[in-house]
């Protein structure tokens, strides 16, 4: 299971140099992520029960990307564990039908009960659905 979201860029998105700011990408990656786990987990997620706790993130930055661009990131699980897993992302700006990769990324999310206060290993829905998803 991929996910292509479509992220639209606003002007506060931008820095004195005229491209997207640097932090912004961990916004985008925030979008796709949440777009990601909710097809994954269902509309009637309950998050306290089923929570997530972001342990990590890495950002490669590679093309600049502007305020008119058309941009969307594209989000996949690239590793399962056993209380953690790892997703993906993407952004890709299109031009002419031309889908230029300008930044890549990983996120480790780490299964949390809110309830409990503790972590848990990866719920056995989505554990299922995380592994086909590398598959595909």
């Amino acid at each position: 299971m991929n996910s292509n979201t479509k992220i639209d860029i606003r002007f506060s998105d931008i820095d004195v140099a005229g491209h997207v700011h640097n932090s912004k990408y961990l916004c985008y990656f925030e979008l796709g992520r949440i777009d990601f786990l909710s097809k994954l987990s269902g509309e009637n997620w309950n998050w306290r029960k089923k929570g997530l706790i972001l342990g990590r993130n890495e950002v490669d930055y590679l093309v600049p990307i502007y305020l008119k661009d058309k941009i969307f990131v594209r989000t996949s699980c690239d590793h399962v564990g056993n209380k953690s897993f790892t997703l993906s992302y993407k952004v890709f700006k299109t031009i002419e039908k031309e889908e230029i990769l300008c930044t890549q990324g990983r996120s480790t999310l780490i299964c949390m009960d809110y309830e409990k206060n503790d972590s848990v290993p990866i719920f056995d829905d989505w554990k299922k659905n995380l592994m086909d998803s590398m598959t595909q």
